[in-house]
């Protein structure tokens, strides 16, 4: 499974060096074969994928799609390697010259690092001369792999977020699910309860948790981005991030000092355990992935007992994916620049890719939505019956419209520095009418990180 969205939906980057392999689109051209190797004329070839999904189930369940994709291509075997911390593990890789023949990740965010050290191949080339069709994929999924008018990877999943609604906790408190940004101040502090010493005993809806997993994704629907689209300029000192900034923190003034509400998560059992905090009741509406849709199955022994997941509200009141979805982060096959083979790892990876049973198959248990829209028709037909919440997600990732985090070279540093900065505001560290000067100032900073990083 990829890291859920709670703290996955916020941009993933890439640690690599300077000093990876110089694979760039110059480079690509000139290594390219003008016409594919006919199947029959192919040395037989062994590539080694990384991949980021370690635990012994989910490995099983990967293995038919490389089953099916060595059997429509003889000559080629593919060899499973399960990675941790896939960033670090692919940037020492880098560095050190032996890379991988394909690697299955999540890089959301980090493509322009990977152009800028050239660690993978733009993969235009490769599809355009072969006549692959991208428009197989889900918007967002495109979305989530392309940078600088080049594709520098083949989606496999997505990760969407959505509303989980405890609907017996709403009914006792008169009201009902939100269906706009307008609708939740009052639906939380409606469902707000406090116990006699003011310690609380029930909140209704908060960004996060207070771990800050939201604070720049949630913003995204206002409008507000981290970077302009090529990641060439900082966008921090906008008026639609000071408006993000204190919504979010109106609904954390509802529950009294930060210290009472540090109390109240601090008595939260474990995320993954029937003591989670939306099985108990504790947190009733909650901001989620598609995977967790399991969650009350596996964990709740019934519990909530009467649940559901609607889309999450955006500004103008529209709940649905048509018009907008909220794309967090997915993974994707990517070619390494040093791969042994580049033509047979772009080969493997658009067969790994398109595998629609199998990947099907592979994101029922894994719980993530598939990007290949065959492979996501197969997938509702089979979770719709099985888990009928799962709907809503299917629907946010075929949106027409999705959002994504703008991909730059320094985009953990600004992900991280800004979750700080609004977790700060939350906490009354900054005045209100200090936010915009605080926001002019990381920008100041980070803008200078960025010019030293890429030279701009």
């Amino acid at each position: 499974m990829t890291t859920p969205i709670r703290a996955a939906i916020v941009a993933v980057a890439m640690v690599l060096t300077a000093a990876a392999c110089g694979g760039g689109s110059e480079t690509t051209s000139t290594t390219i074969a003008e016409t594919t190797i006919p199947a029959a004329e192919r040395e037989p070839a062994t590539l080694t994928l990384w991949s980021s999904f370690g635990d012994t189930v989910q490995i099983e369940a990967f293995q038919p799609m490389i089953d099916t994709c060595e059997a429509q291509n003889p000559w080629l075997t593919i060899d499973y390697v399960a990675r941790d911390g896939m960033a670090t593990a692919f940037a020492a890789a880098v560095e050190a010259g032996d890379v991988p023949d394909i690697i299955q990740a999540d890089f959301s965010g980090g493509l322009a690092k990977l152009q800028a050290t050239g660690a993978v191949y733009p993969l235009n080339e490769f599809a355009e001369r072969d006549g692959f069709d991208w428009e197989q994929f889900s918007p967002g999924s495109l979305k989530l792999v392309t940078f600088d008018d080049q594709r520098w990877g083949i989606p496999l999943s997505v990760d969407t977020a959505a509303l989980f609604v405890n609907q017996d906790a709403l009914d006792e408190a008169g009201v009902d699910a939100p269906a706009s940004f307008d609708d939740l101040p009052s639906v939380a502090e409606a469902m707000l309860i406090k116990n006699p010493d003011g310690s609380i005993e029930r909140i209704g809806w908060v960004p996060d948790v207070g771990d800050g997993s939201y604070a720049v994704s949630s913003a995204l629907l206002f409008g507000a981005t981290l970077f302009n689209e090529d990641g060439t300029e900082v966008t921090i000192a906008t008026p639609e991030w000071a408006e993000a900034i204190r919504w979010q923190k109106q609904f954390y003034e509802l529950l009294g000092t930060p210290e009472e509400f540090a109390r109240f998560v601090g008595g939260f059992g474990s995320y993954d355990s029937s003591e989670n905090f939306f099985i108990t009741g504790q947190v009733p509406l909650y901001l989620e992935a598609s995977y967790y849709v399991t969650w009350p199955g596996r964990f709740g022994n019934g519990q909530p007992a009467n649940w559901s997941v609607v889309p999450f509200p955006a500004p103008d009141g529209l709940a649905d994916g048509e018009e907008v979805a909220i794309i967090g982060s997915g993974n994707a096959f990517y070619v390494p620049a040093k791969a042994t083979d580049p033509e047979a790892s772009w080969i493997a990876a658009s067969c790994l890719s398109t595998a629609a049973q199998e990947i099907a198959d592979f994101e029922v248990v894994v719980g993530n939505i598939p990007a290949n829209l065959a492979a996501l028709d197969i997938f509702e037909e089979i979770e719709k019956a099985r888990i009928p919440e799962y709907e809503t997600f299917i629907n946010l990732a075929r949106s027409p419209n999705p959002v994504v985090p703008n991909s730059s070279v320094i985009i953990e540093t600004a992900t991280d520095e800004m979750t700080a900065l609004i977790l700060a505001f939350r906490r009354g560290d900054i005045a209100d009418d200090q936010l915009e000067a605080e926001l002019e100032a990381l920008q100041a900073r980070l803008s200078d990180e960025l010019a030293l990083e890429a030279g701009f």
